[in-house]
């Protein structure tokens, strides 16, 4: 048996109801959700803007989505995350970052718990 076949990354994806529509997202990978904090941390500790910590954000939740087959989409498919920005809310946009690291981190129940 080889075990090189755990190298082979698990993109299916799980569907939630985000922006009033059901999507699928992807859990990312510890290597994505460590240069995402690493990033925040980065910002954080210069003359980070709110606006480019929001981007970060919105950038991370793009980065989850997934086509039904767990196929990445086309980047033409995707809004830019400054598109996203300008139409929803914070509360709606943070609600959406945060349901990827809970299903990155934990298990579906935590990520559709509340």
């Amino acid at each position: 048996m080889s075990y090189k076949s755990l190298l082979k990354s698990n993109n299916s994806g799980t569907e939630f109801p985000v922006f009033g529509q059901k999507v699928f997202i992807r859990r990312l990978t510890s290597t994505e959700l460590t240069a995402y904090s690493d990033a925040i941390d980065t910002e954080r500790s210069g003359e980070a803007s709110e606006a480019k910590l929001n981007s970060l954000g919105v950038s991370l939740f793009l980065s989850a989505l997934v086509n039904a087959d767990g196929s990445k989409p086309k980047a033409t498919e995707l809004p830019s995350a400054q598109e996203l920005l300008a139409v929803h809310s914070p509360a709606d946009l943070l609600e959406a970052i945060i349901l990827v690291q809970k299903h990155s981190y934990g298990t579906l129940e935590s990520a559709t718990k509340n």
